[in-house]
């Protein structure tokens, strides 16, 4: 019992961090005023990049800068559309997770002759941290992770300390909430939205390259398997707050943890596989009959 239970915890880390990046970054552009759709795609565009790079270079590094790279472009061009060209968000967004989910396989196929999948011993995973804390139950519960979990945790504050706590926060949430304040103010919103994309576009990199070069060493067709909209659920939930989404991020971890877990089980793998997907919309729609009836609650 004891095993299992410590599996699913495992589980329920690696499967959160993907998650939590995400959600990190979609906080970001949450507060200028950009309901991110794209996050899935960018998540996407960053695996891909990320099994590439480390592919090519032979370097695990280079495959988590690759990751960045791409999905900074694609959080542009999508903030081009919606910044710029003041175009329908949810409308560029879906449009582009299906370009990039197009694009991605079709790369696949070309450049590893047809292959839906692909994975070489070429491809050099992110190390593991593993360091003594004097115990072997904290050193089982908080060690061998990859440098991403860490760096994803010490995130969490920054961007926290970051949105609430310097100027260009502030103007990050006027952007979203009082742009014409912001514009009195002399400052520009579209730099601000510009900004806030990159700053998303970086952590869906992250998001992609822990998925795809940690919790599996490998790239395959929509791998991010709408991990993107779950992180969007996970915004909404936690109402823009960066202290809640680790909470929430964990807990949808540990359905998606359960879903693989119960795989030996009697229940149908289709509803496991359904089960982090019908707490994201349970958890929304709880949320939206709470506001109904509150609409001072944000």
């Amino acid at each position: 019992m004891s095993d299992i239970i410590f599996t699913i915890y495992i589980s329920t880390v690696k499967m959160a961090i993907p998650i939590l990046f995400a959600s990190l970054g979609g906080l970001i552009t949450y507060h200028a005023g950009i309901i991110n759709v794209a996050m899935e795609g960018l998540m996407l565009s960053g695996a891909f990049a990320a099994v590439v790079f480390s592919y090519m270079y032979s370097s695990a590094f280079m495959g988590i800068l690759g990751a960045i790279i791409i999905s900074v472009l694609f959080s542009l061009l999508y903030s081009f559309f919606v910044t710029t060209l003041k175009a329908n968000n949810f409308a560029i967004g879906f449009a582009l997770n299906i370009f990039i989910s197009s694009l991605t396989l079709y790369l696949t196929r070309i450049m590893f002759k047809g292959q839906n999948v692909f994975n070489s011993p070429d491809i050099k995973a992110i190390p593991n941290l593993s360091f003594d804390l004097g115990s072997q139950i904290l050193n089982n519960l908080f060690t061998n992770f990859s440098i991403l979990v860490y760096l994803s945790i010490i995130l969490i504050f920054v961007i926290s300390y970051f949105t609430f706590k310097t100027p260009f926060g502030l103007w990050l949430r006027a952007a979203g909430s009082r742009p014409n304040a912001l514009v009195t103010a002399g400052i520009k919103i579209s730099v601000i939205q510009y900004s806030a994309s990159i700053l998303c576009g970086i952590l869906c990199g992250l998001a992609g390259a822990q998925l795809s070069l940690s919790n599996v060493v490998l790239f395959s067709k929509d791998m991010s398997g709408g991990r993107g909209f779950v992180a969007l659920a996970v915004i909404l939930i936690a109402k823009g707050k960066p202290s809640l989404v680790l909470a929430i991020s964990l807990l949808f971890g540990l359905f998606d943890a359960l879903s693989v877990q119960l795989q030996s089980s009697y229940i149908p793998p289709q509803f496991l596989f359904m089960l982090p997907y019908l707490v994201t919309i349970g958890s929304l729609v709880i949320i939206s009959i709470s506001r109904k009836r509150n609409p001072f609650v944000r």
